[in-house]
């Protein structure tokens, strides 16, 4: 039995050494991770604006996934632009795999017209990847009634890092928008076995429609229906979302298909995730849960997610008013 645990160790561990290797990490709620969908969110609230996220996935398995991330922007309305800076860290199996990233980003805001505004977007990060290989047992630790505290093997690199790109476009008017992100465009980097790899390109698509339902300026008050996709291909993996959500301040309500089956090639079940929040003055505070539509809806433990986001207006109501506002849910 314990040399039947092990080599099941063993393979789960190259099992998320592969996908880690392979796919970014996803939020659900994409809409509350803006830097990290795209550099042109940055200082698209017109102010300052922070917003923590944590995400535990498959908490019920021992791979299980806990993605954190932090980030910090600022509208400057002297120069129409958006400054920004993206932490974020991904702990897979345990620990045993974690990527961390620190980034800086910029965008710049401009009219088409009277009723059409642009973003482009700049995102230049370093990315650090490590294994710890204290947490994996090698076959020539294993013996008939005993476990060596080390291996003779040596071991890869236990760490690596390199640095990265990404650029956006993100077009919106009063209660549309419609942007796309190009990710790993410096994907060269050093791998863990010591050889040059490369990450996959990751595009993504994603926009909505809001409809203000009744809006009360003076409390920063406000009902509406947004409905809402996001679009993502990385190497083989494609993925479709879909959803809306109802804000009647100061509580939110969403519902997401995650995973929508119209790539017949897709590998990936699909997910649903409902979503809740509530908002007090400048801070929101929004939850989701996805549970998966495969046979695995008892096994993985769904997926857990946390957002908060507060806002802090720019000095003077007249300024903060001038600058166009994203009509994607601020939640």
């Amino acid at each position: 039995m314990k040399m039947k645990h092990y080599i099941s160790a063993i393979i789960l561990a190259t099992t998320l050494v592969a996908n880690c290797l392979a796919v970014d990490p996803q939020f659900s709620q994409f809409s509350a991770a803006k830097l990290y969908l795209s550099p042109s969110f940055a200082g698209s609230s017109g102010g300052g604006r922070l917003i923590m996220n944590v995400r535990d996935q498959w908490s019920k398995l021992p791979g299980t996934f806990l993605t954190y991330s932090a980030s910090y922007d600022h509208y400057i309305e002297k120069y129409r632009s958006g400054v920004g800076v993206l932490v974020m860290k991904d702990d897979a199996g345990h620990g045993l795999i974690s990527t961390t990233t620190l980034g800086l980003q910029y965008s710049y805001n401009f009219d088409i017209n009277r009723q059409w505004r642009v973003r482009p977007g700049l995102h230049f990060y370093y990315r650090y990847r490590n294994i710890d290989f204290n947490k994996l047992q090698f076959s020539d630790q294993i013996g008939f009634d005993y476990i060596a505290p080390s291996s003779i093997e040596n071991s890869p690199m236990e760490s690596v890092g390199s640095f990265d790109a990404s650029s956006s476009v993100l077009v919106y008017s009063d209660n549309i928008w419609i942007g796309t992100t190009i990710d790993h465009l410096m994907s060269m980097s050093q791998t863990l076995v010591n050889e040059i790899g490369y990450l996959p390109l990751r595009y993504s698509v994603y926009g909505g429609s809001k409809y203000m339902i009744n809006q009360r300026t003076i409390l920063n008050k406000e009902e509406s229906f947004s409905g809402a996709f996001h679009y993502l291909h990385q190497d083989q993996y494609n993925y479709l979302d879909i959803g809306a959500y109802y804000i009647n301040s100061p509580l939110m309500i969403g519902l997401w298909y995650r995973g929508l089956p119209v790539f017949r090639k897709n590998p990936n079940a699909g997910a649903v995730s409902i979503h809740a929040g509530y908002r007090f003055e400048n801070l929101s505070l929004q939850y989701s849960y996805d549970f998966t539509t495969s046979r695995l809806i008892t096994k993985t433990g769904g997926a857990h997610e946390i957002s908060l986001t507060y806002l802090i207006s720019n000095e003077g109501s007249t300024r903060r008013r001038s600058h166009k506002m994203v009509p994607c849910p601020e939640f």
